[in-house]
């Protein structure tokens, strides 16, 4: 992946940055609030990224577009709001949020990691995909992911494995998880010591159902079993019936729009109140006038690319359902008519004086339990050593980084984030993310730019920034940087000496006004390649 060209802007500014070159850049100026963040940030917006952009500035306000080669391929990206537009051979793709033009990016893009999420194996966000190679100014955590949404931790490592083609197994999640859930009970019971678990029947016919008093705490478990599947597939029933409402609103604006072909070849469609003939196709961010008879049949190959989506989005909708649904006649089959009986009963149902009783058959389920999950965990020993030799990796090249920039450095890499606790001083925050992104990199091998903002944060000393710079020309790969230089060091052309490196200087602009009335011509060519006419 290459970064050719990005901008943003609407009709009254705008700024286009098309200088980057297939190697390391670095973006300076003398002063901050040059623009250098703002254009960063515009880059990964652009691409689907939840971006943090400095307080003050209204991202609703403007569009933001970038250039990118992949593979050879050239794509162009305009994002306004959650909607995505897409220019890829001349074909235009609209998206009407980030989780639409998430699936088109994993299947014409780069075909995006999988990992367990919930006990289901879910594809990432592109947020978190991005983590692995871009750093922005704000919100920096070393002992967490920066924009973390619906990601923690975990689900970033996970991600390192799969692209390492290394995926934790997913297992039936009401064979683990309920498992875990109920040791966890069972546990609490049994160490309590005192277990007051009587059956008070209003009904009489109630006792021919339970056969112990022990056998309660299992019915009580299969009843919530029962309960969070059909609650599991309520909500996956909502999610589903709103992608088909989507998917026929989609449908019958390809209607109007074959209609209003037919109309327009065979009379004029006019405004009854204006008697303006130009017609305006919009969702909640773009305008596209249709009465073009090219721009028509574009948006017609996209809504039928949306509708494709959402055929696919409602298919795994469906598969997650019928696997709940399989889950529930599996423990119906398997279960005893006792315990289905006990589903209509459960409320009937009290606690045993059998307390001595109770306590054994609650020990005796532990040791099952604990005998499940030790073969559960079995089956994925070797995709854990596998793991284990992937993080191992990652954390050496960290420390053979941090070697080369820092010798007589204190700090240690003993996993991928630092405790919470851990607070990094200085320089030693910078040289943690230099090292880790660095590592990354060189462990996955993978094709994406390295982008930092203000990659020299916390007074790093010169000699150590210039070896950074050594280390990111050794890449032979596209990186961008930015930074703000000293007065001294401005003076003293301290990028412009370095053979390889493409120096672009932001330090003409004014404080905070990268956005200008002289970039809107050239933005407005921009614009219309996607048919946008007014905005």
């Amino acid at each position: 992946m290459i970064i050719k060209k990005a901008a943003f802007g609407n009709k009254n500014e705008a700024f286009i940055e098309n200088r980057f070159t297939n190697k390391t850049n670095i973006i300076f100026s003398n002063e901050n609030n040059r623009g250098k963040t703002l254009l960063m940030q515009c880059i990964v917006y652009s691409l689907g990224y939840d971006s943090i952009f400095p307080s003050g500035f209204d991202t609703k306000k403007y569009f933001f577009y970038s250039e990118i080669e992949i593979e050879n391929r050239k794509f162009e990206f305009l994002r306004k709001g959650n909607s995505i537009l897409v220019l890829n051979q001349e074909q235009l793709y609209i998206f009407n949020s980030i989780t639409e033009f998430k699936y088109y990016f994993d299947q014409e893009i780069y075909n995006l990691p999988k990992i367990d999420k919930d006990g289901q194996q879910r594809t990432i966000d592109l947020s978190l995909l991005y983590e692995l190679f871009f750093l922005g100014q704000d919100k920096r955590n070393t002992s967490n992911l920066i924009f973390k949404g619906q990601n923690n931790k975990v689900d970033f490592l996970n991600m390192i494995y799969s692209m390492e083609g290394i995926t934790i197994e997913t297992f039936n999640k009401y064979d683990v998880e309920n498992l875990k859930k109920e040791k966890k009970i069972i546990d609490s019971k049994i160490k309590a010591e005192i277990r007051k678990i009587s059956i008070i029947k209003k009904n009489p016919e109630i006792s021919t159902f339970i056969s112990a008093a022990a056998n309660n705490i299992e019915y009580r478990n299969f009843g919530n079993q029962i309960q969070e599947i059909h609650q599991s597939i309520a909500d996956l029933k909502k999610k589903r019936n709103r992608e088909e409402n989507r998917k026929a609103k989609l449908q019958a604006l390809v209607i109007e729009l074959n209609s209003l072909n037919r109309n327009l070849n065979e009379g004029k469609v006019k405004c009854g109140d204006c008697g303006s003939s130009k017609i305006i196709f919009t969702n909640d961010d773009f305008e596209f006038e249709v009465s073009n008879n090219h721009v028509r049949q574009n948006i017609l190959i996209s809504i039928k690319s949306s509708i494709e989506i959402k055929d696919e989005i409602i298919s795994e909708f469906n598969l997650e359902i019928n696997n709940e649904q399989e889950q529930i006649n599996k423990l119906l089959e398997n279960s005893t008519p006792e315990i289905k009986n006990y589903i209509l009963f459960q409320d009937e149902i009290y606690d045993s004086k059998d307390v001595d009783k109770i306590v054994l058959e609650l020990q005796n389920r532990l040791n099952e339990i604990e005998n499940q999950l030790k073969n559960n965990e079995s089956k994925i020993t070797s995709d854990k050593e596998q793991q284990k030799y992937i993080l191992e990796s990652i954390l050496k090249e960290m420390k053979r980084f941090y070697d080369i920039i820092d010798p007589q450095g204190l700090l240690k890499f003993d996993e991928l984030f630092t405790k919470a606790t851990e607070t990094y001083s200085g320089s030693e925050g910078q040289e943690y993310y230099f090292c880790k992104i660095m590592a990354l990199n060189s462990v996955l091998a993978h094709k994406f730019p390295i982008i930092i903002d203000s990659f020299r944060e916390g007074e790093l000393s010169t000699s150590k920034e210039m070896t950074m710079i050594d280390e990111f020309l050794k890449l032979n790969k596209q990186v961008i940087l930015t930074s703000t230089l000293k007065n001294e060091e401005y003076s003293a052309d301290k990028y412009l000496n370095i053979n390889e490196l493409n120096v672009i200087d932001y330090s003409n602009f004014e404080d905070s006004k990268i956005l200008q009335e002289s970039y809107l011509n050239s933005f407005q060519e921009l614009l219309s390649k996607f048919n946008i006419k007014d905005y």
